[in-house]
């Protein structure tokens, strides 16, 4: 063997054990979209304003998807930690499964805020794939959730509620008073929609 052709089959060596090396590339999670809750949703004190917790309204259904790279589906369920924590500093999950795997986030209440008959809250964390099924590996990666919750006939009448879910990040932090007319125009919209339908 010459010294060229020792050459070129030590590099090849050096080069394959360094592709086995390798581990696999992983991705972002890449995901934005919309949930509401099927279930009935109850205050702690009755009153959103005033409420430590609120029940989650499990099962929970994602009714418009923005972006997605997780095989998330509208119509799909998923679960928040019920009661859901209102207060700055508390810590909870949200968990939904598609054909990749299982996705987990773990969230820390970054803002909380009320305003007549209405409550909104942001959260903060990182969602990561801790059971993969197929498809690619990805990592942890940051996310960002907004609650909002109105409460139109005052204390210890029916819970309305939309959340929000995205790893892209919130750029200006809306006012909980704002968070709130967002979800009960969202909810007025959804309702409308059912009636005519």
């Amino acid at each position: 063997m010459g010294f060229h052709s020792f050459r070129n089959a030590l590099l090849a060596g050096v080069v394959g054990v360094g592709f086995a090396a390798s581990p696999a590339l992983a991705i972002p999670i890449i995901t934005s979209f919309n949930f509401v809750p099927t279930g009935a949703l109850v205050a702690d004190t009755g009153d959103v304003t005033t409420a430590t917790t609120i029940t989650a309204g499990n099962p929970l259904q994602v009714t418009q998807i923005v972006s997605d790279n997780t095989g998330l589906v509208s119509g799909q369920g998923l679960l928040l930690t019920t009661p859901t924590p209102l207060a700055v500093g508390s810590v909870f999950t949200k968990i939904f499964t598609t054909p990749l795997g299982v996705f987990t986030e773990t969230l820390t209440v970054t803002n909380s805020g009320t305003a007549t008959h209405a409550r909104g809250i942001l959260a903060s964390g990182t969602i990561s794939e801790t059971t993969r099924f197929s498809g690619p590996t990805f990592d942890d990666t940051p996310v960002f959730y907004s609650a909002a919750y109105t409460q139109n006939g005052g204390p210890s009448t029916q819970i309305n509620s939309s959340f929000n879910n995205s790893t892209t990040p919130i750029i200006d932090t809306p006012e909980p008073a704002s968070l709130a007319l967002l979800g009960a125009g969202l909810l007025g919209l959804g309702w409308a929609k059912r009636k005519r339908g």
